[in-house]
């Protein structure tokens, strides 16, 4: 018999859709995501090394672990976890397992789960020591980095503000973007300024124009105008301009613009997006789903080109192929996100099926289908109309365009929002033309505030700014939502009170945590780290001697307030230390409580009695601990909570049926409906 090859990867699902292909030479196993992590309760790193202390994560990873290590001896192991760096860590940890008990040890990266690309890369395997360690460094000094930043930082701004607040390397400045956006919108004064629109007609077709400044800042020159030429009956065409404008597709997408996309047509949140096309890439529909790469393989291309061809004609074929480069060259070593079966939308519906998919699923694909094949079909090609008209010595424009040939849009049926305004139909006009006036208006507008964030907004401005990378926008909305930071209401981002609290906190004490250029810097140090051009180790050191040097503290009221409190209760005074930060600080350390309140102490043991989980007198005279207890027991107990029907109702009148399976996400629901409702 032939000797056992063992391919692991991360996902059960993964698993089990590569040994169809891979026939019973091969075994394929799962670690189950990162089997190894920093430990849960302490910092577990050196600060003098900055060497981490990985630890194995569960019960269940241990046995995993020892099941893959029986089967090593005398096996090829072909480790192809996924093609990033977070992928590329957990195979490095495994690697270190394996390397003396197995024959050898190989690294295979898929970036589609089909058949064909599965073969071709474990045929191509190559010795793992040969592939770039830099990517397990740049690892390192991300997880290390932000460790120590968050364990450092965390437990100060807690103290000194009073309450539980977390800090993080790339959290706290999307927490920033969104208080500063509200900060804009709270501080916006509204201007007045005027429209003046007139309808028209030629025989029985009508359209509008509007005054040549579309917005008038003073009142009495509007006013005078529009008195000017409120009776007139007729207006004159003194210009018409026929122009051809073409429009081409957007390029395929990248992890980023997935979420924004995804956000705006179904308000779908980025991590709901992420865990959707993680499905979509296991069961093998699209490309690899992190990347910020906008290039796709020749072969691909060619499989797009005759699906074009046959779904709708070689007149939507462009000339040349569409090759669309990314921004960095590091990118291109990934393709786009892309479909990997090319057949229509109906065969994609088919595909959904058979794997057992779902409905959002399925809509998922079906962006990433229309982008796909839309990126190679031919430009949209309008016929846009210019018209000037006069009405008693005043000009007015109308714009017009009509759709000559569908081009790339054949395949979206999503119009981009564009003005209507720009859509109407013009009739026929020609120069020196007499039109009636059926009406004039002249409208007062107010200019609006920024909106606030929406989801894919965010992710787009982190994109900007350079904050983060493929594998983290949709962690980093889910940690501030999680954190209690941000609140979703009606689509949008709104910071909560604690949001504002720990960004005034943060620009006093610790205001390089919050630096756009800072944190963009360093994401760009960990690429030079990837590409061995920099060292981790100096990495951490910045953000080390960062967190725990000295910085000038200002008192803040909640800290001021906390302080006070704190007094009361122990029948002090700090009436001579309350200008001084350190001594103020050193007060707060002191008298903080450490021991759980007896409402915290009745909660748990409530809690413990519903759920049966252990509560023990470790976790009930310490109240960190029994915090953390606390959150546990409540996430345990939300396993099998039952909405009431009154409850029900609330989300049914506000048009959230979607939530009734899903009790957590229900109760802060009704939850925000009802704290609205008090205020």
């Amino acid at each position: 018999m032939s000797e056992k090859k063992i391919v692991i990867v991360e996902s059960p699902k993964k698993a089990k859709e590569i040994s169809h292909f891979l026939g019973k030479d091969f075994i394929v196993k799962a670690t189950v995501g990162h089997f190894k992590d920093l430990p849960e309760n302490e910092m577990g790193v050196d600060l003098n090394t900055y060497e981490p202390k990985f630890v194995i994560k569960s019960q269940n990873h241990k046995k995993i672990l020892s099941e893959i290590k029986k089967l090593a001896p005398n096996a090829e192991v072909i480790i192809a976890t996924d093609p990033d760096r977070e992928g590329y860590a957990i195979g490095y940890f495994m690697y270190e397992e394996l390397k003396k008990k197995a024959k050898e040890v190989k690294r295979a990266e898929f970036h589609e789960i089909t058949k064909e690309h599965i073969k071709e890369k474990i045929k191509n395997a190559i010795p793992f020591e040969k592939t770039n360690l830099g990517l397990f460094n740049a690892f390192l000094g991300r997880r290390v980095g932000d460790r120590i930043v968050g364990y450092t930082l965390s437990p100060i701004a807690s103290r000194e503000i009073g309450g539980r607040f977390s800090v993080g390397r790339v959290q706290s400045p999307a927490v920033r973007l969104v208080v500063e956006r509200e900060i804009e919108i709270q501080n916006f004064k509204p201007t007045p300024y005027y429209v003046l629109s007139t309808i028209l007609s030629k025989s029985t077709a009508k359209f509008t124009a509007t005054y040549e400044n579309p917005k008038i800042e003073n009142k009495e020159e509007a006013e005078k105008i529009y008195l000017d030429i409120k009776d007139e009956k007729t207006a004159t065409v003194k210009k018409v301009e026929k122009k051809q404008v073409k429009q081409s597709p957007k390029p395929p997408f990248t992890t980023s613009t997935l979420q924004q996309s995804a956000s705006t047509v179904y308000r779908f949140p980025p991590e709901k997006t992420m865990i959707l096309a993680q499905d979509l890439f296991e069961s093998g529909l699209i490309t690899y789903h992190r990347t910020d790469s906008v290039r796709i393989s020749e072969k691909a291309i060619d499989g797009i080109r005759n699906l074009i061809n046959k779904e709708f004609g070689k007149d939507y074929l462009p000339e040349k192929i569409r090759v669309y480069k990314s921004k960095n060259t590091q990118a291109d070593a990934h393709e786009a996100i892309r479909i990997t079966h090319f057949v229509n939308l109906e065969g994609q519906k088919k595909l959904i099926h058979e794997k057992g998919l779902s409905e959002d699923h399925f809509k998922l694909l079906k962006l990433i289908y229309e982008r796909t094949v839309a990126s190679q079909m031919a430009d949209a090609i309008f016929e846009r109309t210019n018209v000037t008209v006069d009405i008693k010595g005043y000009t007015s424009k109308a714009n017009g365009s009509i759709l000559k040939f569908k081009g790339y849009k054949a395949v979206y049926d999503l119009e981009e929002e564009e003005d209507k305004e720009e859509n109407q139909k013009l009739p026929d006009l020609k120069n020196k033309d007499v039109l009636n006036i059926e009406k004039i208006d002249l409208e007062e507008k107010f200019t609006k505030p920024p909106a606030r964030y929406t989801e894919g907004g965010l992710v787009k401005k982190l994109e900007e700014l350079g904050i983060g990378r493929p594998s983290t926008y949709a962690t980093i909305i889910k940690t501030i939502k999680e954190r209690g930071y941000v609140v979703k209401e009606n689509g949008s981002l709104r910071p909560t009170e604690n949001a504002f609290h720990l960004i005034e906190y943060l620009n006093n004490r610790y205001n390089w945590v919050i630096d756009y250029s800072f944190t963009k810097k360093m994401e760009d140090f960990l690429d030079k780290v990837e590409e061995n051009k920099k060292d981790w180790k100096e990495f951490v050191r910045q953000l080390h001697e960062k967190s725990s040097s000295k910085q000038n503290v200002k008192i803040s009221k909640k800290m001021l307030d906390y302080a006070k409190d704190l007094a009361e209760k122990h029948g002090k005074s700090i009436e001579e230390i309350k200008d001084d930060p350190e001594k103020l600080k050193e007060f707060i350390d002191a008298h903080a409580e450490k021991n759980p309140s007896q409402k915290q102490i009745e909660y748990a043991k409530s809690l413990a009695e519903k759920t049966g989980l252990k509560l023990t007198d470790k976790e009930l005279s310490d109240r960190k601990l029994l915090t953390k207890w606390i959150d546990k027991a409540k996430k345990e107990m939300m396993k099998n909570y039952q909405l009431s029907e009154k409850q029900k109702n609330v989300l049914i009148k506000y048009g959230r049926e979607d939530l009734i399976d899903n009790p957590v996400q229900a109760l802060k629901f009704i939850k925000s409906k009802l704290s609205r409702y008090k205020k």
